[in-house]
């Protein structure tokens, strides 16, 4: 992964812009807000979103993702959360949850991803 001894992250990461619709989940299930944001890098068990809104640690987010033709709805938790500048917050979010056509989805263009890096 890297030699970075402060690397925390298990997954390899690639960088990729996609933009992604995104509700922020109570803990009884209701949705709480929205808005959108962006991918900054995607693994196979999360991702680095940028958005206008500061997540909470541990805070659950319903996540649609536009790849290509597909859409593709993950539901996550936040990790980490820090501001960039005064109108930007990068989030890193942890997949809960795919549902088997979705995982399957995102898993082909991940690897089609990695697959573009490596030629």
């Amino acid at each position: 992964m890297s030699d970075d001894l402060f690397e925390r992250r298990q997954a390899e990461r690639r960088y990729a812009l996609n933009f992604l619709d995104y509700e922020v989940i109570s803990d009884t299930g209701a949705v709480l807000g929205r808005g959108l944001a962006r991918t900054l890098n995607v693994s196979k068990t999360g991702l680095r979103l940028e958005t206008s809104q500061f997540f909470e640690p541990g805070q659950q987010l319903r996540i649609t993702l536009g790849l290509d033709n597909d859409l593709v709805q993950i539901n996550g938790r936040v990790i980490n959360s820090q501001p960039e500048t005064d109108d930007l917050c990068t989030s890193g979010v942890m997949f809960l949850e795919f549902d088997e056509a979705d995982r399957c989805t995102y898993q082909k263009h991940f690897d089609a991803l990695i697959n573009a890096v490596k030629q």
